[in-house]
């Protein structure tokens, strides 16, 4: 069962985060840019990548130089509607937002925009770039390499990356279809969470390294095992989820002239490195924007009244769930003990106030 702890204000953790990260001399816009894409996966009850990952992964990879805390960040293009981004392993939070700026800039321009990312880290979730084109009127696409975490089919342990796929579609009067998904069966973060909560995971999320079913979270660390692509077996089309990871990577890594997870050298050196790819489309260069938010609400409507198994009182399109944690979460963000301890930590090293 999970463990939901105080309710934290979301204002004032986002200005902690912002805080700690300017204590590592991330300058203040970018710490700023980071702390509210943290702070927006917990609203949004994507706990797993959240605030709970800003020691554990973002402090201690500046730390330890992993993360390159004022970048140069460098654009190559030699075209209108696309280019390449080389991030010079800056965070990969400030990298993403500048990239998916860059991909809405060239659609108000084109009608479409899509720039491949290299040399950049872990950036959170994914959700947050694509939405960044909601409020513009267009479609949001945002994709991202993960490290290794994912079994190929036929394998032994982590070879491919644990891969994600985001898009978001704006509606008129409904909640935007906002897809946030990983490549795997779950996503990484699923496991930390049971990790962190000491639960079991279902049979069918990973495997150890001859192929036998784990269900202890603990046991699939390191190089022991690892995620299933989607699907999880061929008779339920293991092959798609893989399929899946692979495409990503190429968009995100071979397009960018990045490395591929598997071309990758493993080990403490490479942890958080990722490379990214996003893209813009303006929804009125195919058809006015009014209309389509319209055929939006009668699409999403359409799925609403599909008829219901016995028990079952909405159907739920990607994203409204998040949507309406958010709103609920507006009042306070509930963290888990370990989480809270873990800030608590981070402010005394860093020497700064812990007021949440």
């Amino acid at each position: 069962m999970a463990v939901e702890g105080k309710r934290v204000d979301v204002e004032k953790l986002t200005n902690f985060s912002a805080k700690v990260l300017e204590k590592l001399d991330v300058p203040p816009e970018d710490a700023m840019v980071t702390a509210r894409m943290l702070v927006a996966s917990d609203l949004r009850g994507v706990d797993s990548h959240g605030v709970a990952h800003l020691k554990p992964f973002y402090v201690k990879w500046i730390q330890t130089g992993l993360i390159n805390v004022k970048p140069d960040i460098k654009i190559f293009s030699q075209a209108p509607a696309t280019a390449v981004m080389d991030g010079d392993q800056g965070l990969g939070f400030v990298v993403g937002y500048r990239a998916m700026m860059e991909a809405i800039h060239r659609a108000e321009i084109t009608g479409a925009g899509f720039v491949a990312v290299r040399n950049s880290t872990h950036f959170g979730a994914g959700a947050y770039y694509a939405m960044m084109a909601l409020s513009r009127d267009m479609i949001g696409i945002s994709l991202s390499q993960g490290g290794r975490g994912i079994v190929a089919p036929g394998s032994r342990g982590k070879g491919v990356g644990s891969n994600l796929i985001s898009i978001a579609v704006p509606a008129k009067k409904e909640a935007p279809f906002v897809l946030d998904m990983a490549t795997g069966v779950v996503a990484g973060g699923k496991l930390e969470l049971a990790r962190r909560n000491g639960t079991p995971i279902p049979e069918g999320w990973a495997v150890d390294m001859d192929g036998n079913p784990v269900t202890d979270a603990t046991k699939v660390t390191g190089g022991t095992g690892g995620i299933l692509p989607l699907g999880g077996t061929p008779q339920l089309g293991v092959y798609k989820g893989f399929g899946l990871t692979v495409a990503v990577d190429i968009l995100c890594s071979t397009l960018s002239r990045g490395l591929t997870v598997p071309e990758r050298e493993s080990g403490p050196s490479v942890q958080g490195k990722a490379n990214h790819f996003f893209g813009a489309l303006c929804i009125d260069s195919f058809m006015p924007t009014d209309e389509f938010k319209k055929r939006m609400d009668d699409m999403i409507k359409a799925h609403h009244g599909l008829p219901k198994a016995p028990g079952v009182d909405r159907i739920y399109l990607a994203g409204e769930v998040e949507q309406e944690t958010e709103k609920h979460r507006r009042q306070g963000i509930p963290l888990h003990p370990k989480v809270i301890a873990s800030l608590q930590e981070v402010a005394k090293e860093l020497n700064i106030e812990y007021n949440l």
